[in-house]
């Protein structure tokens, strides 16, 4: 009887091999998963059950199949060994790091992810549950920038509340110190940028203090609010300008287009030899380069007279500002001579002389003849009072018909008065040293004054002398040891100065915008 073959010729047992692979394969990784997600101790259980069946054998891992061969045969010659040694001590087995490409080369659907899923399990888990990267680090919240312009009447306050934001705010920001209380004193026309988070809550703000610096009230790295004080950028640029005298120095320097603290900086330049107030002629003419501070071509503001020069009826006058090493400043002439004295000529910027030194003359209030001992300067009330040298502070308060007074003594001989002030420098009082041309008071009209103004006496030994014509001690000239470094650094300056042109007929004064340039880094 002819025997029936176990498989029909025409049906391969591929499919039936296949299976049977998938089925071995599935049920190896399944157990190879239990294997590795089975907690520590019950894997030490499991181990050492299987162990003590086992005697010496070593639990197959997925490392020990993983293992090369040479570590295979060395293992067994480790075995050998110990079976032969007896009692000696056993080593650990050494686990291998699984690697893909070790393993049979079934080119199954899934087979990679299955097995990475099997060797790496944690890994697998942290893919899923962790959090991504940008997860983790949360974006900053958008800050949005509002501009608000201060009205009259604006305070803080309104300002927060008009922009939605609460009182609550307002005492955090004043909470901040003493430069965040700048913003108590509001005035019109200023501008607030005010800062809101994505949701609307106070974020900070930036307020503009002056010309060169802002205050910057911020939430820091803790979410709390700080609060800064910023230098704003800013260029120095010099500026020449030059005309003929028409009238007076003022109006005819502010006609060029020269800002008025820069007219009082060249009188008091000068002051010591030209009297502005007298000797000043029609056809004078008048050459100067100052400094300018910009922003992104806005002028934000003056600096320093850097050279000067005037003719009076002829004569000649020049200065140049110089620093020597030492960090000292000042006016001197091109020899190095100094231009200034140990006094201002005029301790206060003033419009005019309302009332001249006179011994004789007529009280305008009292209609009766008593000594004026001092000048009387017309400004307008609030302006700065200067004090004219260094020196000490004799008196402090009120003195009758001169209202508020202020008494400086500088030397064994020389005194200063000032009297009718509006009101003292903060912390001014009696025994106080004050540096020359540091402010000591306001002008005002306390007191017996038909107007505001200072009344500026000059006393020497206690007696009342004109304080316009008072001979005083020139200043010391250039120290031989700087006078290289005199003459380097004020050669350019002169130069500039002496290629001003000027209109020969005086009919226009002249501004010579065209000569600006940026101003050396090295200049004050």
């Amino acid at each position: 009887m002819q025997q029936r073959p176990l498989f029909n010729r025409k049906r391969r047992p591929t499919r039936l091999i296949r299976r049977t692979l998938l089925v071995g394969l599935g049920t190896f990784a399944l157990t190879a998963a239990i294997w590795q997600i089975l907690p520590e101790d019950e894997t030490n259980a499991v181990q050492t059950r299987q162990g003590s069946a086992a005697g010496n054998e070593i639990p197959l891992t997925l490392e020990a199949i993983d293992a090369p061969p040479s570590h295979a045969s060395q293992s067994a010659t480790g075995s050998s060994t110990a079976a032969k040694a007896g009692n000696a001590p056993k080593q650990p087995a050494s686990a291998q790091t699984v690697s893909l490409e070790s393993r049979p080369n079934f080119d199954i659907p899934g087979k990679k992810e299955a097995l990475e899923a099997i060797e790496q399990p944690e890994k697998n888990t942290a893919a899923i549950d962790a959090p991504s990267a940008d997860a983790a680090m949360p974006e900053a919240d958008p800050i949005e920038e509002h501009t608000v312009t201060v009205h009259s009447g604006d305070t803080l306050s309104t300002i927060f509340e008009k922009a939605g934001l609460g009182y609550s705010d307002v005492l955090r920001v004043l909470d901040l110190g003493d430069d965040a209380k700048r913003l108590e004193r509001l005035r019109p026309g200023e501008t607030l940028v005010l800062m809101t988070d994505e949701a609307d809550e106070f974020a900070g703000l930036k307020y503009e203090l002056d010309a060169e610096s802002e205050l910057n009230i911020f939430r820091d790295d803790a979410d709390s609010l700080v609060a800064k004080i910023d230098a704003l950028p800013s260029e120095k640029r010099l500026v020449s300008a030059g005309g003929t005298i028409r009238g007076s120095l003022y109006q005819s320097a502010i006609a060029t287009g020269v800002p008025p603290a820069q007219v009082m900086q060249l009188a008091e330049v000068f002051g010591w030899k030209v009297d502005f107030l007298r000797d000043v002629r029609d056809g004078d003419q008048f050459r100067l380069i100052y400094e300018v501070r910009e922003r992104e071509g806005e002028r934000l503001g003056t600096g320093q007279i850097v050279a000067a020069e005037y003719v009076n009826r002829g004569e000649r006058f020049k200065a140049v500002r110089y620093t020597s090493p030492d960090g000292t400043t000042g006016y001197y002439e091109p020899d190095g001579s100094s231009l200034e004295r140990g006094f201002l000529r005029y301790p206060v910027e003033f419009s005019r002389i309302s009332s001249s030194f006179n011994p004789k003359r007529l009280h305008p209030i009292h209609n009766t003849v008593r000594p004026h001992n001092g000048v009387d300067l017309a400004a307008p009330t609030g302006t700065p009072i200067k004090s004219a040298a260094t020196g000490r502070v004799t008196f402090v308060g009120w003195k009758h018909g001169y209202g508020k007074v202020v008494q400086v003594r500088h030397d064994s001989k020389n005194e200063t008065l000032y009297a009718h002030l509006s009101g003292f420098k903060a912390n001014l009082k009696r025994g106080v040293k004050v540096e020359k041309g540091a402010t000591i008071g306001y002008v005002g009209m306390t007191g017996a004054a038909t107007g505001p103004h200072l009344h500026y006496e000059f006393r020497v030994h206690g007696k009342p002398l004109n304080p316009l014509k008072v001979e005083l001690p020139e200043a010391k000239p250039i120290a031989s040891a700087n006078r290289q470094d005199f003459l380097k650094q004020t050669r350019d300056p002169l130069d500039q100065l002496a290629r001003i042109q000027i209109d020969v007929e005086g009919e226009q004064p002249v501004h010579l915008a065209s000569n600006e340039r940026t101003a050396d880094s090295s200049g004050d």
